[in-house]
């Protein structure tokens, strides 16, 4: 049975010009900026946004003239590929185990980059006083009362065809839909706006993300994120290069075009109800973007 809480929350976008790029993907998915990392900005050779999708985000990461200068994996990325897709996100019920399966898969490179964040107070109130540090392979996420918390643990993209990451935060991401829990990476402020807009115009959220996997084939590399996210995902015989997790969402796995980009090259966004779709499917950020039709309820 699928875990309600296995779901793909986010996806993020590498790109040149971080403010072109945001303002292309805010008018084309009718989604507002919610958050900046300061943090990330602070460590002088990134700077991001987050655009609400529904309850999921999309991030776009904009190396600064710093990191031009010391040439960093961003950079290099960019100048290999352009603008493209740079990560998929998945939400685990348990960091401590996914962490641990995660690490085991492909060549075991293990843990690229890893943190765990409390905050006092509540989902929505903010990150006064938030306190972090470096996340250590199999910790449990720490859940004290009045606090917000959160884990985040990034693994190497030749295990897993991307960048990829899994989150586990604490209270609320078992809430589906209109989720307002905790969901540091997007900050703890955007869940005062989902009563008020649920969602825009074009789309409610995340339906499946496309990766093509460099010199694995999708098969195998689908297994691998079979094992590592654990209990809760599946594989349906017939569709051997798609993961099925929760509400509907899949992670599909395909081989790459001749010449063309690896790791994320597409995303399907479910359709948001009520009025016409705005595209069938569009190009932005190296990234092809289709409209599907949401679940049935």
């Amino acid at each position: 049975m699928t875990d309600s809480t296995l779901r793909l929350r986010q996806v993020c976008l590498l790109a040149h010009d971080l403010e072109w790029t945001t303002g292309v993907l805010c008018a084309a998915f009718d989604a507002p900026v919610v958050f900046r990392d300061p943090r990330m900005a602070a460590g002088g050779n990134l700077t991001n946004t987050h655009i609400r999708l529904g309850d999921s985000f999309l991030e776009t990461v904009c190396p600064s003239d710093l990191a031009w200068q010391r040439s960093t994996t961003q950079t290099r990325l960019l100048e290999r590929n352009g603008d493209c897709g740079y990560m998929a996100i998945v939400q685990v019920p348990d960091v401590a185990v996914a962490s641990r399966s995660m690490s085991a898969q492909g060549d075991s490179i293990g843990i690229v980059s890893g943190s765990w964040n409390v905050c006092p107070g509540s989902p929505g109130s903010g990150l006064a006083d938030v306190q972090s540090g470096p996340y250590v392979l199999g910790e449990p996420l720490p859940k004290t009362p009045r606090t917000v918390s959160g884990v985040n643990v990034q693994f190497h993209p030749r295990d897993f065809g991307t960048l990829a990451e899994i989150e586990e935060n604490w209270p609320g991401q078992e809430v589906f839909p209109m989720n307002k829990g905790t969901y540091y990476p997007a900050g703890n402020t955007w869940q005062n706006g989902v009563d008020a807009r649920p969602h825009g115009g074009v789309t409610t959220g995340f339906a499946a993300v496309e990766i093509a996997p460099r010199g694995v084939d999708p098969i195998e590399m689908c297994e691998r994120w079979m094992r590592g996210l654990g209990a809760g995902c599946s594989i349906d015989a017939s569709q051997p290069a798609t993961l099925r997790l929760a509400v509907g969402q899949t992670m599909r796995f395909v081989e790459p075009e001749p010449g063309g980009r690896t790791g994320v090259v597409g995303v399907d966004l479910w359709a948001a109800p009520g009025g016409p779709r705005k595209f069938e499917s569009i190009d932005i950020c190296g990234v092809r973007w289709t409209l599907v039709d949401p679940p049935a309820v």
